[in-house]
């Protein structure tokens, strides 16, 4: 569920460094990056408009464009590297495949920025939306507590794109995939069928020695009110996608096993072998166990860590965190070419499973 333990020191470091994120623009695509791919990473930013006047939602969506050797790599942090973009390029012709992501706790739409240009240059559009209340600079309590919104807003940004956006006629709607880092695998696991379960949530929450999921979800008053209860227990399933991804999430927990056990499309589930921040028999293994035999592939790559689902550190970044930012540099442990190298074992998974 969250990209760091649940300590408040800790917590408190990682949110300053997502904030850093936040402004360091996109980032890293080591992935095919000098490859000879069919096409080009158009990027460019998106606002999405509907009746939700309550909830505005913005966020970016990388295209296909037709001029594969037209990009640029931006050098605007001293930890980050920057994945290849086309601002704003013409978008190619031809009808591609959608995914929609969703960030981790206190992330935002650059976190997986790297995996949206690589799906790009491969044929996909994706599209990321900052969540409010659990994005970087949007943590209003209450938007918080409402965490049943995060599947909605997914759901928002499909139906936006495929009947109101300019993108609209170049989406396959036949092929709407989701994918969700951390907190956001919770999401788009809530998005394909799975369902916040009350009573589980109270028998496991309560005690001591709690799983990472409950000690955040009961740190944001999570359904303590009768009212918030039936919201989180409603069923926020969208009959459009067509496959998930869960990279490395928590809040397997508090999921009903009878959802899990009826989900009805493809699921992919890859976990994080190092198991640095979550525990893997509490999340991913259990995930993958309730879901059914036919739908799941479950992954678990050896060396890859929680962050290595984000972007490639320089490899000055982690001793330029370490000396600034004391406790921020966990995000770039094994962040520079070992992240490199998991980004490609992670595309050619998610490549896999979504072209088999």
């Amino acid at each position: 569920m969250i990209a760091q333990t649940p300590s408040r020191a800790l917590t408190t470091r990682l949110c300053r460094t997502a904030a850093f994120l936040a402004v360091t623009a996109l980032l890293v695509l080591p992935a095919g990056a000098g490859d000879a791919l069919p096409f080009g990473p158009g990027a460019a930013k998106i606002t999405i408009e509907d009746a939700r006047a309550d909830r505005p939602l913005e966020g970016d969506i990388w295209y296909p464009t037709a001029t594969p050797d037209q990009y640029a790599i931006a050098d605007k942090s001293k930890v980050w590297q920057m994945a290849p973009a086309d601002p704003d390029g013409a978008p190619a012709e031809g009808v591609f495949p959608l995914v929609v992501v969703s960030h981790g706790m206190y992330g935002n739409t650059l976190n997986q920025a790297w995996l949206g240009s690589a799906l790009a240059r491969r044929g996909f559009v994706v599209a990321m939306v900052n969540h409010p209340g659990t994005s970087t600079f949007l943590r209003d309590p209450d938007q918080t507590r409402q965490l049943w919104d995060r599947p909605i807003d997914l759901s928002r940004l499909i139906s936006f794109l495929t009947e109101e956006s300019v993108y609209k006629d170049r989406i396959d709607r036949e092929r709407i995939y989701a994918a969700g880092h951390s907190l956001g695998g919770f999401t788009v696991m809530l998005l394909a069928g799975a369902e916040f379960e009350p009573d589980r949530y109270e028998r496991v929450c309560s005690g001591e020695n709690l799983p990472v999921a409950c000690q955040v979800l009961t740190g944001w008053s999570i359904a303590k009110t009768d009212g918030d209860r039936i919201e989180m227990a409603t069923s926020r399933k969208d009959p459009r996608l067509t496959k998930v991804i869960s990279l490395d999430l928590g809040g397997t927990p508090v999921l009903s096993r009878e959802s899990l056990g009826a989900i009805d499309i493809p699921v992919l589930v890859l976990g994080s072998g190092r198991a640095d921040m979550l525990d893997q028999e509490a999340e991913s293994r259990a995930l993958a166990a309730a879901l059914p035999d036919d739908k799941v592939r479950h992954v678990e790559l050896a060396d890859t860590g929680h962050f290595d689902f984000m972007g490639v550190c320089k490899p000055e970044g982690f001793a330029i965190l370490e000396e600034h930012e004391p406790g921020d540099e966990i995000v770039c442990i094994k962040g520079h070419a070992e992240r490199i190298e998991q980004h490609r074992l992670i595309l050619s998974e998610v490549l896999a499973f979504l072209h088999p």
